[in-house]
């Protein structure tokens, strides 16, 4: 039912497998009630509002989540592997783009899976990565929130603040590409 409906819910919608990443219950003083949600569609990517009417049946979709290794990616898919044994999974590309700046070959990442099919990336809110390569402060520019280029291990262009050097740990959040803070062992 539709009051049932939240964010992070993995649905069935006109055939195909979505996932909520916003909702929104409405209960107006006249009329029905109503949900409003951001669908992401786990086949294209791609991410549609949609209105649910009071008493509109909806699927949820039996997912499971499994620790698989990022092997690779390539033009078009990102490949993982189930390490216990040894089977080989794809994911389109366009549903891995936004994580594949922070993602290292060899780590472990907890992907989704629906009917013996990975539709998804269940990424940490935060990761850390190291800062392999960016240019010293310049005496004098020391304004407040003052930033410079920094490139990360997995080779992705950042800001950093200024007195972050090569070698140290940052915290980034994926879904925002933000610089979050210095990372503590």
């Amino acid at each position: 039912m539709t009051d049932q409906i939240r964010k992070n819910m993995y649905i069935m919608y006109n055939n195909e497998p979505n996932f909520i990443t916003e909702a929104e219950f409405y209960s107006p003083g006249k009329g029905s009630a109503f949900t409003r949600v951001k669908l992401k569609n786990l086949n294209s990517g791609r991410v549609v509002p949609f209105t649910f009417k009071s008493g509109e049946k909806v699927e949820e979709l039996e997912v499971n989540f499994q620790n698989m290794q990022y092997v690779y990616a390539d033009d078009n898919n990102v490949f993982f592997m189930d390490k216990s044994t040894y089977e080989q999974y794809e994911l389109k590309r366009s549903l891995a783009e936004q994580y594949l700046p922070f993602m290292k070959e060899g780590e472990e990442y907890t992907i989704i899976m629906y009917m013996d099919t990975l539709i998804s990336i269940k990424f940490p809110p935060q990761v850390t990565l190291e800062i392999i390569e960016t240019s010293d402060a310049v005496k004098g520019n020391t304004s407040t929130g003052a930033m410079k280029d920094a490139i990360l291990e997995t080779g992705h262009k950042m800001q950093v603040p200024l007195f972050i050097g090569v070698g140290e740990k940052v915290k980034i959040d994926p879904e925002t590409s933000a610089y979050q803070g210095r990372a503590t062992e």
